[in-house]
């Protein structure tokens, strides 16, 4: 926490003009993630959590412009708050800064600090590759939830979309970074008594992930 701190002392007493700038490799980032109208896939869930239980399942989503999330699925469904296939413009539309952290070869990593109080979330550490522009990981510290570490894994380099997602947390019993969808009547509870902290994950595979570009982009995507 001390050292959050001393990030957001840093960032605010930064030149305003700077602090609207993300670095050209982010804008990459946002400019792709803007880039499609809608995305539409197929995903398994698999839920590793002491005292939650939630069967494997497969879900189907689909992402547009301008709409909330469509998401079919059988009974109980259990989501990350953030992190499904990428949606990375929720942490760089908003107010902030990016300061660069480290560099080793071809990986490059920025905390971005958010500069709007009412955001839900207050640093995303993001590791990319250089060279492609792309997001191995994240790194999430909230306001109310702690941390929680989403990492993507792609086939292939060519593959805009990662091939699974896993996010890894230890968080309050009552504070976990998901949400649940469907009959909740169904599910079986956190163990009860227990006080402490959960360390969990959950994990994400994508199939048939289909899109269909923006009008304006000009983000050439390479098909899964």
């Amino acid at each position: 926490m001390p050292s959050i701190l001393l990030f957001l002392f840093f960032a605010f007493w930064l030149n305003d003009a700077i602090g609207q700038n993300l670095p050209e490799i982010l804008q990459e980032v946002l400019r792709s993630d803007t880039a499609y109208q809608s995305i539409s896939c197929k995903i398994d869930v698999e839920l590793n959590v002491p005292g939650l239980s939630m069967p494997d399942k497969e879900i189907e989503l689909k992402l547009e412009k301008g709409k909330k999330p469509r998401i079919k699925g059988k009974g109980i469904i259990i989501l990350p708050r953030h992190g499904i296939l990428g949606q990375y413009r929720e942490f760089l539309e908003v107010d902030c800064q990016a300061i660069p952290l480290r560099e080793n070869e071809d990986t490059i990593v920025y905390k971005v600090v958010s500069l709007d109080h009412k955001t839900d979330w207050v640093t995303v550490d993001f590791a990319l590759t250089k060279s492609l522009s792309k997001i191995h990981s994240m790194l999430i510290s909230t306001r109310k939830d702690g941390e929680y570490l989403v990492r993507h894994e792609y086939a292939s380099d060519s593959e805009f979309f990662p091939e699974q997602t896993e996010i890894s947390f230890e968080a309050m019993p009552l504070k976990l970074p998901l949400k649940f969808l469907g009959k909740q009547e169904d599910m079986d509870l956190l163990i009860d008594g227990n006080n402490g902290p959960l360390s969990g994950n959950i994990m994400l595979r994508y199939s048939e992930i289909s899109w269909e570009k923006a009008p304006e982009s000009h983000v050439d995507f390479q098909k899964p």
